[in-house]
């Protein structure tokens, strides 16, 4: 410890001394539900005080006395007090406070007085008298037991005596098996003090609320709306979690209060999902499941009639291709209740499962879709009137394809044709006298067909067949430049020869001579463009060799 904390110890104790006054906490006792004060605040003045006396195993900063009783105060500068040294307190059994000057160290002494005597923070180590207040709270809290189960044993004498009259089905409980919620408001067999069905309150807390309550509620304003309807026993409109475990207790069972049987009941429909939250606070709304439920409980009270609205609507359509003197005398109600030769008639269906209802609807809807076909291809007929109107559709269809079979027939005779007339009228303004056996000739490119052949097939291979006599007519106008070409250079290349020869017949027996530097070819046959003409001058005598 510093000299500056020995300083302020030391102070503390000798203005307590001096003082013999002192503000001493207030120190109050509690078992958790009830409390007792066992000193109050305020302040205390004392007989005498003394410095570091030994009191048993312990010696305290200052002993203050007051009419024969003794108070330890305790002065914490850096250090608490230990476990050790509290053990050593509540052996004692005497009073003691600890004051906390910790905070205080770096202040003048002169100004920490009032901090010492009532102004700095102390609490209780130890105080004798809190033994004897866990005594008096413990009886209180006996006292209190007992009268829990007093109230317990009371209230589960009333419900034995409410649960011996017989109740009725009520309207909310038929509501809500007409709704389909017949498996939501099921009874537990645990709720006690209700003076109607489980099922009933149920189905008005599923309809009234989950159903109707736009929105949202709370499980106070359902049991409060089913309080009011008279439907809760007085005794039991409220009754405390103490006094409802204590009947738990007693009955062995895990028997329900109205409040917790509505909080049970809000709570699993939250679970299934028939009711959801909606904010933070406990407010609730239907959820999708309940209302999936009631939109289900109402398909299948409308089913039977849906079905058969639905089943008149398509054997309607089916009907409506048969002409009417082939469908006279059929009625649907009457076919309706017929059985088929299976012994299964439709009214069956209407009232039978999913599964077998759209197994059935199928076949109509395959019928439907046969008969609109040209011709209809029918597999099964359902008993309905169709047959004599698909062997007269299947007919008119077979004659109709006669018909229309010629007509395609002479037609694409006449296409083809035209077709072959206007290709030769091509072919003879290209090749003229040749035209009818260029079009009969077999070509490579057309795959060995002729050009006829192929403009008749169709108007693809008419185009193909156009196409191979373009190329002709091209391969006739290169020919034709070739051949230009090679007169041209002839004629120059004999003009150069004379020249050079300077007679003509032997510039006309050097064209005609073959020559080595051609490879033996003769420069007449050489000479066919510009470039051989070029080489075939070269060779003539007298010119310089490149």
């Amino acid at each position: 410890m510093s000299s500056g904390e020995t300083a302020l110890h030391k102070f503390a104790k000798k203005t307590l001394a001096a003082a013999l006054r002192l503000k001493l906490p207030g120190l109050r006792e509690s078992d958790g539900r009830n409390s007792l004060d066992v000193v109050h605040e305020g302040d205390f003045v004392f007989d005498s005080a003394d410095l570091e006396k030994r009191h048993g195993e312990i010696v305290p900063d200052v002993v203050c006395k007051r009419a024969g009783r003794i108070l330890h105060v305790e002065f914490l500068v850096t250090h608490a007090c230990g476990p050790e040294k509290l053990a050593r307190l509540r052996n004692l059994n005497v009073g003691s406070i600890e004051i906390d000057l910790s905070g205080y160290r770096d202040w003048p002494l002169d100004t920490l007085v009032e901090a010492i005597l009532s102004e700095a923070p102390r609490v209780w180590l130890h105080n004798p008298k809190v033994s004897a207040a866990q005594s008096k709270l413990a009886e209180i809290e006996r006292k209190r037991l007992e009268q829990v189960d007093f109230q317990a044993r009371d209230l589960l004498a009333a419900a034995k005596e409410i649960a011996r009259v017989e109740r009725e089905v009520g309207e909310w409980e038929d509501g809500a098996t007409e709704h389909g919620l017949g498996s939501a408001i099921a009874t537990q067999g645990l709720a006690i003090g209700f003076l109607v069905r489980e099922e009933e309150w149920k189905s008005f807390a599923l309809i009234e609320y989950g159903l109707a309550a736009k929105n949202g509620f709370t499980r106070k304003e359902v049991f409060a709306a089913i309080k009011a309807r008279g439907w809760i026993d007085q005794r039991f409109g409220f009754v405390s979690d103490e006094v409802a475990a204590g009947m738990r207790l007693r009955a062995a069972r895990n028997i329900r209060v109205p409040w917790e049987a509505v909080g049970d009941f809000l709570a699993s429909m939250q679970k299934s999902g028939s009711i959801i939250p909606i904010d933070r606070r406990g407010k609730l709304a239907g959820g999708k499941r309940l209302f999936d439920s009631v939109r289900h409980a109402k398909e299948l009270k409308e089913r039977p009639q849906k079905r058969t609205d639905e089943l008149s609507s398509i054997v309607a359509k089916i009907i409506s291709f048969v002409r009417e003197n082939f469908r006279e005398g059929f009625d649907f109600d009457t076919w309706l209740s017929r059985p088929d030769p299976a012994g299964a008639g439709a009214a069956d269906f209407v009232l039978g499962d999913e599964d077998a209802w759209l197994e059935y609807l199928g076949k109509f809807e395959r019928l439907l879709g046969e008969m609109s076909r040209r011709p209809p291809q029918v597999t099964d007929d359902l008993d309905l009137p169709v047959m004599r109107e698909i062997s007269a559709r299947q007919e008119a269809h077979r004659l109709g394809e006669e018909r229309r079979s010629k007509e395609a027939a002479e037609k694409a005779e006449r296409d083809a044709s035209d077709r072959e007339a206007s290709l030769l009228r091509s072919v003879e303004a290209a090749t003229g006298d040749s035209a009818g056996a260029w079009m009969l000739a077999g070509c490579e490119s057309l795959g060995g067909d002729s050009p006829a052949a192929m403009a008749r097939r169709s108007q693809a291979d008419f185009w193909k067949a156009v196409g191979v006599l373009d190329r002709w007519k091209e391969d006739m106008r290169e020919q034709t430049r070739r051949e230009n070409r090679r007169e041209k250079a002839i004629s120059s290349l004999r003009a150069a020869a004379r020249t050079n020869f300077k007679r003509d017949d032997l510039a006309e027996l050097w064209l005609r001579q073959p020559q080595r530097d051609l490879d033996g070819v003769r420069p007449v046959d050489h000479c066919v463009d510009d470039d051989t003409l070029a080489t075939c001058v070269q060779l003539l005598p007298g010119k310089a060799r490149r």
